[in-house]
C-alpha cells in the first residue's frame, strides 16, 4: 500500500492497454487535437495553474533529486525521465510511494501523443532517484553533488536530523522541498497539503510548522502495474511543490535558490488558515520580476570578482610581461628560420660546387706530364 493513500485505484481497460502496447515517452504534455484524451481529471495542476506556464517551460534542463525514495522504473509515465542511482543502497524500497511522488513532479504520461498516463507539474525536468537505507543525509548531500537543482525529502523517519545535509544542499545550489513537520529545517521549503475544498488535508501539523500549501489530496498519479493510483499525504504536495520550482528554476536559470522559494511563496494566493497556497501564474510574475535585476551569469563568480583578485597584482603584471617576451622571442625565431635557407637552396647549392670541384680535381692530369712553356732557343 502507498503511504498516505485515501482511496487506491488502478485504472485498467483503454489505459492499461495503451500502456503495454505503448511504452514510449510522450510526444507532447497534451493530446494532439483529435486524439482522445484517456488521461484522467488531475485537478492538482489546475488548481496551481501548472499548464498556464507550459508554454514557456515545462521544466527542461533542471533535474529533480528523490534521496531515500524507490521507484517502479519501468513505469511507462516515468522511463525516459528518470535515473536510478544505487550508490547508497538498492532500488527495491516502498516503489509505489517513489513513484507517485516521482509522477507528481516529471510524469510525461505515454501514448502517441501523450494521451495517456498521467502528468507531473514539470514533465520535461529530469528525475534523479537515490535509493537508501539509513543513509538519507549523505544521499542528499550526493544529490546536491551530483548537479540537481531541486531536492525532495521523503517524510523523515523520527529520530534523522537532517540539518547538515540540507544545509550543504543548498549552499551548493539546491532548493531543498520536503513535507511539513513538526521538526523545524530553515533550509527546507516545508509544504502542507490541501484537499480540493482548500482545507488543510488530515494529519496535517500545526500551521505554524508549513510555508506553503500545495494540492495533497486524491491526486491521480502513477502507480504499481503501469497503472495510476489516487493518493493523499504531505509528501505528495511536496512534490507537486518541487515540480513548480523545478519549472521557474527552468524559466529563471540565474535565480538562486532562496529567490525561488521567496517566489513561491511571495507569489501564492490564499490557502486554508491563511497559509500561503502555491499559484504558478502567480509565482512565475514574482520570479520574472526578481529576475530582471539579477544578470544571466555566474553571480559566485561576480562575488569573488568584487571581494578582489586573489593574486597580487604584481604577479598579473610578471605574467603579462613574461608572455610578451616569449612572444617577442618566438616571432625572432620564426623571422630567422624562415629567412635562413628554408627550402635548403644553399645547403644544395654548395653540395653541387663541392661534387664539381672534386671531379675536376680527379680530371686534370699530373703535374710531372705537364709540358713546360717557352721555346728553347738557339745558340
Amino acid at each position: 500500500m502507498l503511504g498516505g493513500i485515501s482511496r487506491h485505484r488502478e485504472h485498467t481497460g483503454i489505459v492499461a492497454i495503451a500502456a503495454i502496447v505503448v511504452l514510449g515517452p510522450a510526444a507532447a504534455p497534451a493530446a494532439a487535437d483529435g486524439v482522445p484524451d484517456f488521461r484522467p481529471e488531475q485537478w492538482g495542476l489546475q488548481s496551481v495553474g501548472a499548464q498556464e506556464l507550459w508554454p514557456e517551460t515545462q521544466g527542461q534542463g533542471i533535474t529533480v533529486a528523490l534521496p531515500g525514495a524507490s521507484v517502479h522504473a519501468d513505469h511507462p509515465d516515468l522511463v525516459d525521465n528518470l535515473t536510478v542511482d544505487e550508490e547508497f543502497g538498492g532500488n527495491d524500497g516502498d516503489a509505489d510511494t517513489g513513484s507517485a511522488a516521482a509522477a507528481l513532479v516529471a510524469g510525461h504520461g505515454h501514448g502517441m501523443d501523450a494521451d495517456g498516463g498521467v502528468l507531473g507539474v514539470a514533465p520535461a525536468s529530469g528525475l534523479l532517484v537515490i535509493p537508501t537505507g539509513d543513509r538519507l543525509a549523505a544521499a542528499v548531500r550526493h544529490a546536491a553533488d551530483s548537479g540537481a537543482q531541486v531536492v525532495l525529502l521523503p517524510e523523515i523517519p523520527e529520530g534523522t536530523d537532517l540539518t547538515g545535509a540540507t544545509r550543504d544542499a543548498v549552499a551548493a545550489g539546491a532548493l531543498v522541498v520536503g513535507p511539513a513537520d513538526d521538526r523545524a529545517d530553515p533550509n527546507v521549503l516545508a509544504v502542507g497539503g490541501m484537499d480540493e475544498d482548500s482545507e488543510l488535508i488530515s494529519g496535517s501539523p500545526d500551521p505554524g510548522a508549513i510555508e506553503l500549501v500545495a494540492p495533497g489530496a486524491d491526486l491521480e498519479t502513477a502507480g504499481p502495474d503501469m497503472g495510476q493510483v489516487e493518493v493523499t499525504g504531505t509528501e505528495y504536495a511536496a512534490a507537486m511543490a518541487a515540480g513548480a520550482a523545478a519549472l521557474l528554476r527552468s524559466a529563471h536559470p540565474q535565480l538562486r535558490p532562496e529567490q525561488i522559494r521567496e517566489a513561491l511563496v511571495e507569489g501564492s494566493q490564499p490557502g486554508p488558515d491563511g497559509l500561503p497556497s502555491l499559484h504558478l501564474p502567480f509565482a512565475e510574475a514574482q520570479a520574472a520580476g526578481t529576475a530582471q535585476d539579477v544578470p544571466l551569469f555566474d553571480e559566485e563568480l561576480a562575488d569573488r570578482a568584487e571581494e578582489g583578485p586573489a593574486v597580487p597584482v604584481w604577479v598579473w603584471f610578471a605574467m603579462v610581461g613574461l608572455v610578451l617576451v616569449l612572444g617577442v622571442a618566438l616571432i625572432v625565431v620564426w623571422v630567422r628560420r624562415s629567412s635562413a635557407d628554408p627550402y635548403g637552396v644553399k645547403a644544395e647549392r654548395a653540395l653541387e660546387e663541392a661534387e664539381i670541384a672534386e671531379q675536376r680535381a680527379t680530371e686534370a692530369p699530373p703535374a710531372s706530364r705537364r709540358k713546360k712553356g717557352g721555346r728553347r732557343r738557339k745558340g
